[in-house]
């Protein structure tokens, strides 16, 4: 074996610059501009035998693709795919992998290799998380090996791609075995990713030498000089210039001149530039120069601002704005007096924008702005106003109410900006601990427990060690918490690992868990929630009668929520949403699927349909069926009801987005993505509390020893009132009255606390709008109150399972209530 040297140069994947005013020169890389290219970078040429990793695109690590100039050491696994190509980086996750190059032969200015010759190479590479991940590069002529850089350690969670370069010289007995192909050597832990974004082989030619450049910001654009010790009177130069790390490079000129001006720019862009000489034939390329230019003029703002206000959305578009240097849009939304403005949205490249939770009943005001490549933000479009067709008590979030302050509100604790100050008795945090998930139950001992997801908070992988989690059961006096962990493990079965616990409330009055343990759907059960919790086993699912795909139908096992019906069966919703049901009073199955994914239910608008959805919760109270579902895509959620739990129907708006959180002295948080929805039930099933997974950033960058991380909040809700039918005949377009009797409860008194004038009661489709059936008379009943609906304009047709009542208190406080058309099975 031979050793060589080498070194390491460290550079961000996605440079941070700092802005100077009007000029900003970034870095010139001063690279080799006399060689022939074996593998990899060519500029301004093609790059060499893919040692870019861009001849296969793939968005998804998942698919295991491979470059057709590269062989993997081994096939990709079949569950996690752990070698392969991703987003233009090959990446390993096995404990030692390699891939190799075919034989480098291809360039036709070298074929026969020289002894003396020197061989310069460099590569890119990154490590997913702080762990031992190395790697190594071989060059190998036969089958004699030559070592170029062996097990070089990777900085972890930084995102920062380092640079490591040497070179290497040809010997008589590399010359006798012929063309060489390289290898890259790959060592993880932990099944952590080790990334290669290049690799670069070149051989010195000093007679292809090219231009040395160098470049600066000018008044009027980029000004490139250069100087060639190769170049004679008759000489001429090719200028090039590429945007974006795989855009090819494109001839902008010829010119027999040594510098060059480059003014059709867009500002705030990054540039990068190479030259060539002319002669006879072209040089290699000089060395790279990166620049950008920036100004400090606000772009104009975008022009022609139309608003159309729709059920429950109001969308927006706008003309362009006039400035070619705009990089996006952003949206704020104001008052009905256009005050208290505020973003909504931001990096926006289209020129609509469609606000899926604006104020019910009242007008909400818009502009937009245009924000350029420099930074530099414009000044507001017009100002719209526009008013949604529903009213207050149409949407899941239309119940969301602020959340409680146990104690007060801090700033002393991780996250990002959007999620300060905050209440950590809100639900359950810790500085030490990753939260994700858990469904609040109230006990027979009056307490409020919860079975929930966590891992700590500066494992190897950050928030990606969710595999690995454990499910504490963890208490709290109040439904809002604070909780506190009374059990590190709930259940004592593989250590207390499992993912995504569900509880099922049984007919019996006792409980049953689903955990997701070594990828398999747990069943347990216990007579209270404080356990112990017997395992059951696994559940099985007759999937292959559904049109469902084999490589997905892991989604029949995973995050899945269920009830148990009146004839002893049970109910599951699935990760994507499909409907399955036990065939006999065996929870553990087999299971029937019995409906498709939500998304292609057709119940489902166009303008929700279009995402991805999974994380669903299930339950049912004395009326009906509920399902919310998290279309994460989109960063909301959204809300069915049913029947008989297999039937659905939407219901407009959305239950929940990050635009929902935020506390009783008006202090709001933004919490990157909500997910893992879960409800607190009544003795009436009713839902008095939602229970949401919070992330303050993107998965990907809550890391390990960072201020990131996620937790569970509990948010209080706008509490169903209990309603009674009284009419004794079917209810239609010609009933002419409608009897609905309202109970008074402990914090409701029903004879006094309405506001008669706004109660409405009629199909959803009628009352969600402001119309539906009004009130004739009432009648005191007990402590209950029996209201008498003029039932013309009631809307009830087949279609309609139940009766929705709204109104408002005499305070302006939601009123919203359901009652049963007829008899409900299940």
């Amino acid at each position: 074996m031979r050793h060589l040297n080498h070194h390491r140069k460290k550079e961000k994947s996605t440079p941070a610059y700092t802005f100077l005013s009007i000029v900003l020169l970034l870095f010139c890389h001063l690279g080799l501009s006399a060689q022939i290219v074996l593998l990899g970078d060519n500029a301004p040429y093609p790059n060499v035998n893919d040692g870019d990793f861009n001849l296969i695109q793939s968005g998804s690590w998942r698919l295991g693709l491979q470059s057709p100039f590269w062989t993997p050491s081994m096939e990709p696994q079949k569950e996690g795919h752990s070698m392969g190509l991703f987003a233009g980086r090959y990446f390993s996750s096995f404990d030692y992998a390699y891939i190799d190059s075919k034989p480098l032969n291809t360039t036709p200015g070298y074929q026969d290799l020289k002894v003396g010759d020197e061989l310069n190479w460099s590569l890119g590479a990154d490590l997913e998380y702080i762990s031992k991940g190395s790697l190594s590069l071989l060059l190998f002529f036969g089958e004699q090996e030559r070592i170029l850089a062996e097990k070089v350690k990777l900085i972890g969670s930084d995102k920062t791609v380092e640079h490591f370069s040497g070179t290497y010289t040809i010997t008589q007995k590399d010359v006798m075995a012929g063309p060489p192909r390289v290898r890259v050597v790959f060592y993880s832990s932990e099944d952590v990713k080790v990334f290669l974004d290049y690799v670069n082989l070149s051989v010195k030619a000093p007679e292809k030498e090219g231009p040395s450049l160098s470049g600066k910001i000018v008044a009027d654009g980029i000004r490139l000089d250069w100087t060639d010790k190769k170049a004679h009177s008759d000489s001429k130069f090719s200028v090039y210039r590429s945007r974006g790390k795989s855009e090819a490079y494109n001839k902008l000129t010829t010119t027999a001149d040594l510098s060059f001006t480059d003014t059709d720019l867009i500002n705030g862009m990054s540039y990068s530039y190479v030259v060539t000489r002319l002669d006879t034939s072209e040089s290699a390329g000089s060395n790279k120069v990166l620049l950008k230019k920036i100004d400090s003029d606000a772009p104009a703002p975008p022009t022609a601002l139309k608003i159309k206000a729709l059920d429950t959305e109001i969308k927006l578009e706008w003309n362009k704005s006039i400035d070619v240097d705009v990089a996006y849009y952003s949206v704020y939304r104001g008052d009905s007096e256009g005050n208290q403005l505020r973003q909504i949205a931001h990096d926006l490249t289209s020129t609509q924008y469609v606000d899926f939770t604006p104020k019910k009943e009242d007008y909400n005001s818009y502009v937009v702005f245009a924000h350029d490549h420099s930074g530099n933000k414009s000044k507001a479009s017009q100002l719209l106003r526009a008013k949604v067709k529903a009213v207050s008590g149409t949407s899941f979030s239309d119940l969301i109410l602020p959340i409680p302050i146990h104690k007060d509100l801090r700033s002393d604790l991780w996250g990002a900006e959007g999620v300060l100050p905050r209440d950590p008795d809100n639900g359950i945090e810790d500085p030490e601990w990753s939260y994700w998930g858990g469904r609040p139950v109230k006990d027979q001992d009056n307490k409020y427990h919860m079975l929930v997801t966590r891992w700590p908070a500066n494992a190897t992988k950050g928030h990606w060690e969710w595999p690995n989690s454990t499910v504490a059961h963890v208490i709290s006096e109040t439904p809002t918490g604070p909780y506190k962990v009374k059990e590190d493990t709930a259940y004592g079965f593989h250590n207390g690992l499992g993912h995504n616990p569900d509880i099922i409330l049984l007919n019996d009055g006792t409980y049953m868990l689903y955990s997701l343990i070594d990828w398999e759907a747990t069943l347990f059960t216990s007579k209270t929630m404080n356990g112990p919790w017997k395992r059951l086993g696994t559940m099985t699912v007759d999937w292959k009668s559904s049109n469902e795909d084999e490589k997905l139908s892991y989604r029949y096992y995973r995050n899945l929520s269920g009830v148990q019906l009146k004839d002893g069966r049970f109910l599951f919703v699935t990760k994507a949403g499909e409907m399955m049901r036990s065939v006999t009073d065996d929870p553990l199955g087999p299971y029937t699927v019995l409906t498709d994914q939500i998304r292609y239910n057709p119940i489902i608008p166009e303008k929700y349909r279009n995402s991805n959805y999974e994380d669903p919760v299930l339950w049912k109270d004395e009326v009906q069926y509920h399902m919310i579902i998290n279309a994460f895509w989109d960063y909301r959620a959204i809300y069915l009801r049913s029947p008989d739990g297999i039937h659905w129907k939407f219901n407009p708006g959305t239950a929940y987005t990050p635009d929902n959180t935020s506390y009783e002295d008006g202090t709001r948080t933004h919490w990157y993505k909500l997910e893992r929805p879960h409800i607190l039930q009544d003795e009436y099933g009713r839902a008095p509390h939602l229970s949401l997974a919070v992330i303050d950033v993107p998965k990907a960058d809550d890391l390990a020893r960072d201020k990131h991380s996620s937790k569970n909040i509990i948010v209080p809700l706008t509490v169903h009132k209990r309603i009674q039918l009284l009419n004794k005949q079917k209810i239609g377009p010609s009933t002419k009255k409608i009897r609905v009797l309202i109970h008074s409860e402990a914090d409701f008194d029903a004879q006094n606390d309405i506001d008669l004038t706004s109660l409405r009661f009629g199909a959803s489709e009628e009352v969600d709008f402001g119309k539906g059936s009004k009130v004739i008379k009432t009648k005191k009943k007990g402590k209950d109150l029996i209201v008498e609906f003029d039932g013309s304009g009631n809307g009830i047709t087949d279609m309609n399972f139940a009766g929705k009542l709204l109104g408002k208190t005499k305070e302006g406080k939601l009123i919203i209530a359901f009652s049963k058309l007829a008899a409900n099975k299940g």
